[in-house]
């Protein structure tokens, strides 16, 4: 009989970059939860952050004193 594997014997060790990774899910986007209220707030015509507020621009571009 051949004895059971002590506790100091050396083990075979391949490291996980050796094995193929398991290919990431397709997500259509990538933050489903914020892609939702995203586009429901520019639907209902909300700023939205990351995307060019248009109202805001107006008003930047606007004289401070009227002539």
């Amino acid at each position: 009989m051949t004895p059971e594997p002590g506790k100091w014997e050396r083990m075979a060790f391949i490291p996980k970059s050796r094995y193929v990774a398991d290919p990431q899910p397709a997500d259509r986007e990538p933050f489903p939860l914020y892609s939702s209220l995203a586009r429901q707030w520019m639907q209902a015509g909300r700023a939205v952050p990351g995307v060019p507020d248009r109202e805001w621009e107006r008003l930047t571009r606007a004289p401070i004193w009227p002539h």
